[in-house]
This record gives C-alpha cells, structure tokens and sequence, in this order.
C-alpha cells in the first residue's frame, strides 16, 4: 500500500482528502499546501512522541489528523478529542475521505439538504459520548459517516473501525496526574517544533478568568508555552481576560475584543458549518495569531475536572460541544487545535476520584463552580488565589438566538440561497421558509420575564440537584429562538463547499472526469502563506 500525493494550492492549508479503490496498493491524497507528506505517512497533526517515527496511529495523545501505511493496510488517524473527526463515503465504488466535510462533499459532488431542519440536533448529539452520538449525516450522497476518536483501517477492500490504544495510567495521585498532563505536553512541544518538519509549529494558549485555561497554561509552561490570547468583552475588566494569571505565569497575553469577528465579513460560515451552531466565532477576531499554531484550550475541562459524577465514564461524555465548531476554521486558518483536558480523559472516573479526594480537599471551595485540581495547578504556579476560579463572562456567541443571530452581511447571504433553494421544499410539497423575519409572538415577553424569573433560582439549586444547572438557560432560549437558524448549517456548508469547489475539479482533472464549476466562497479567512508561518502576532476557555 503507498500513498499518491496531489497538492492543492487552492484548497485551505491543512485540509486532506484521500480516495481508496478496492484492489489497488495506491490510496490518493489531495491535501492543501501544509500538510506534512512523508512516503509512509502524511499528517497536519502533533502527538506526543518523536515525530520522525511517524507513530500518531499508536497514541491517544493526538491531535490533528492524517494516516499511515501500516503492515500493509492504511491507518486514518483521527485527533484523540471530539472536537475533530474524520469524514467518509462510500461512492462510485471508492472509498473518500476527509478531515472537512465540505471537503469530501465538493469532490464527490454532493450536497446538504437545505430542508432538513435537523442537522443541530445530531451534532449535538456527541455530547452523549462516542457510543451514543449520531455517526451520520444526511446528505445528497446519502449518509456521511462521521468518526471521533477512533481511527479507520482501509485493509484494501474495505473501511473498518479501529479504536485507537487505551493505556491504563496511575492518575491515584495529583502528582502522578499533573506529570502526566506535563509529560504529554512537553512530548507534544518537541514534536511540533522538531526540524523534520517542512513548517514548524509554535504553542499558543488561551487564558481567561476563569479554571480551565489557566490550568492548561500553567501546566504548558513547563514545556515552553510563552504566549497566549484572551478575549475581552466590552464590559469586562483587567480580571474578567486573566491578566493577572498571565502575568503571574510570565507569559505574553494578546487581548482580543470579543466582538473583533463582526468586522469580518461572513466571518460565522466556516463555524457554523462545521456544527450547525457556530458559537466560537469570537476566536474568528484573533486571525493574526493562528497560522502555524497549535492553540491549546481547556475545552472539556468541566467535564474532566470539575467535581459533578463523570457520567458514562470512558465514553467522553460532554456538557456542551464547545469547540467542535472549530473543525473547519482552523483548516482555512492554519492552526492544530489541542485541547489539553482530552489527554487521558477516558480515565474520567479516576480523576473524579482524585478530585474529591482527601488529598485535593485543601483545594475544594465547596462552590457549584469548583475544580480543585485546576486550582492546585494555578496556584502552585504563583498566581494568586483571588486572580482565577471567577465565574467569567462568556465570549460565546448565541447564533440561535433573535438578539444574536447573524450579522447584515451573513443574513443577507441566507436568504438568498434560501431563495434559490425554494424549489427543493416545492418538490416536497412543503412551503419554503419566509425570509423576512417575523415579529415576535405576543406572549414572547411574557414568557422570556418567566425564564428570567427561573433562571436565577436554577442556578441557586444547582448545588442540590445538578440537573438544574442548564434549566434556567434553556428555558430562557427557547424564549429567543430564531426560526431562520435551523437552515443556517446547510446554507454555510454550502458556501464552504463552493470555496472547495476549485480542488474538487482539481480531483476530477486526477480522476479523468469533467470539472464541475466552481464558484469562490464569499468568506474571509485570512491566507497564509508556508513562508509566513510562525509570525509573531494575536479562547479562553
């Protein structure tokens, strides 16, 4: 088995598309302009191990993706998170495969289902965990497989799972723990900065007020992190964006304002089409500091150390999917996305345990909002007890809602592909979406002051029973619903689609087919070039 590399100047940076024919040796890989290729593996990834031995397909410390040729078969190496994933069909008698969606969907021709209005929903779904997410989505091609975590074998003939190695480590103490995360870290900062490389990486981190990125920056420190951004809303303060924490830490904080992205035109449709709901657009304000980054972030930190039961345990079962809407963005921007609460995290149920034990008992609040792990880590580092563990502001952006939805441009640009979509509900016989948007119903106040009224009082009982954390904002959403959001997600693959349409004809060329016209995406990522990798410039989470 050997691999046949086409590069795609055209297509975003660190996007991949690979194409296996049942009883060839060679598999296809079109891949934009810094993917790493190697005759035996290709890679826009990290891990922690020696990156000239090319082992990402035997670690659970990975992140990025890429694959192997391995005793004859081929490896798809997936990140080991679930705010990445790898995408694959079965067309035309091949095999396709992708680390971006629209990707895979411009090189085979297919499309979303503009009237299917519940594409949401099973993204969502991951927060159950890998064994109860949905692993398809609707498409014109029929079902695209999705696969978190895992990685996929191509044996020649046929695609089959392949969990990735599952070491038991000794996470019984919070020594024991903390090297471990260290250890990885440091593992990951030589291999993404190792020479071999073709374009090296720099770390970036992200701090804010609050646990989780802080504990992933004062840990990161140890191997080497000097710089990080955070995020400052126009009533924020000097405490709200953790300045206090960087300085402490000596690392170099980059303040972005949290509403930087709106400036950008179109800025919400790499987000949202990745997972229908787009609420880390604010990152999109920071474009100045992603190429050639591996960006680490607390994402999953709440789930991994907070003090609430770990739930289904190894399943890496969430709160939210924060995070994940960053799997198209960052192929455009040029950034590998770490986030570090992910490194061991199937062990869930014994850092739990370490969290309440007597041993991290100094270090619990007794707070609904605690993580005594965290603030172990943060305040061993120097930073000052009342610098951090703040209830901080939040830089998410509720696309859904009527207040928050889509800026002018965006919007403007929804209802006329909903226009030109009209005739796929007509076929249906249903009545394609008004585009005007409707006044808001009379008891939407009422209601809204109800949810307000709730919200507070959830929050208060939290303590007592955990499953009223979430109540009181879901109540108050549900009053601020904006009806155009449910077609938001195939409207914005669709334009990403058009952005790839230039290296889906690019693989036809390849293949001997006819190109398919190709219409640019009307988005503005910035665009990097291999010479201009690793700049000095600008997620707290």
């Amino acid at each position: 088995m050997r691999f046949a590399y086409i590069p795609v100047p055209a297509w975003p940076p660190l996007a991949w598309l690979g194409s296996c024919a049942p009883g060839s040796d060679t598999v296809t890989v079109r891949h934009g302009s810094q993917v790493e290729t190697t005759p035996d593996w290709f890679c826009e990834a990290v891990w922690a191990g020696p990156y000239d031995a090319g082992d990402f397909d035997r670690t659970d410390l990975v992140f990025g993706s890429g694959a192997r040729v391995r005793n004859g078969a081929v490896i798809w190496v997936s990140a080991a998170s679930t705010v990445d994933r790898l995408h694959w069909l079965e067309r035309d008698g091949e095999v396709w495969l992708s680390n971006s969606l629209a990707c895979l969907l411009a090189a085979t021709g297919g499309t979303p289902d503009p009237t299917y209005t519940a594409y949401f929903a099973d993204f969502k779904s991951i927060r159950w965990g890998l064994a109860h997410y949905k692993p398809t989505l609707a498409t014109s091609h029929g079902p695209v497989h999705l696969t978190y975590h895992d990685n996929l074998m191509w044996d020649g003939r046929t695609l089959q799972p392949v969990p990735k190695p599952a070491p038991l480590r000794d996470f019984r103490s919070f020594a024991s723990y903390r090297d471990f995360l260290v250890g990885a870290l440091t593992g990951m900062a030589a291999n993404l900065a190792d020479a071999a490389r073709r374009l090296p990486y720099r770390m970036l981190g992200t701090i804010s007020s609050g646990y989780d990125s802080g504990a992933v920056s004062a840990l990161a420190r140890h191997a080497g992190l000097d710089e990080a951004i955070t995020f400052a809303a126009q009533h924020g303060t000097a405490s709200d964006t953790g300045t206090a924490v960087a300085a402490a830490l000596g690392i170099r904080l980059h303040v972005v304002q949290a509403d930087a992205w709106r400036a950008i035109p179109l800025a919400e449709i790499p987000f949202l089409a990745a997972d229908g709901k787009g609420e880390d657009v604010y990152l999109a304000g920071a474009r100045p500091w992603w190429a050639g980054r591996v960006l680490l972030t607390g994402f999953h930190g709440d789930a991994v150390w907070g003090l609430d039961p770990p739930g289904l345990g190894p399943d890496l079962v969430r709160k939210d999917q924060s995070g994940l809407d960053l799997c198209e963005f960052r192929l455009h921007a040029g950034f590998i996305h770490a986030p570090v609460a992910f490194l061991g995290a199937r062990q869930v149920r014994d850092i739990h345990a370490l969290s309440v034990s007597r041993e991290l008992a100094p270090w619990n609040r007794g707070r609904a909002y605690d993580r005594p792990f965290c603030r172990r880590v943060v305040e061993a580092a120097g930073v000052a007890p009342h610098d951090f563990g703040k209830r901080k502001y939040s830089s998410s952006v509720l696309l859904f809602a009527r207040d928050s939805f889509l800026t002018p441009p965006a919007l403007a640009d929804l209802r006329q592909w909903l226009a030109a979509q009209a005739d796929q509900w007509r076929t249906r016989g249903q009545t394609p979406p008004r585009l005007d948007r409707a006044p808001p119903a009379p008891w939407l106040p009422l209601a809204r002051a109800a949810a307000r009224m709730l919200l507070p009082i959830a929050r208060a009982a939290a303590h007592v029973a955990p499953a009223l954390r979430d109540v009181g904002e879901r109540a108050l959403r549900l009053t601020q619903l904006e009806p155009l959001f449910q077609y938001a997600f195939p409207w914005a693959l669709a334009r990403v689609i058009e952005r790839y349409g230039s290296v889906g004809a690019a693989g036809d060329q390849a293949a001997g087919r006819r190109p398919r016209s190709a219409t640019p995406l009307p988005v503005v990522v910035k665009k990097t070039e291999p010479a201009t990798r690793g700049v000095d410039g600008p997620a707290s989470r």
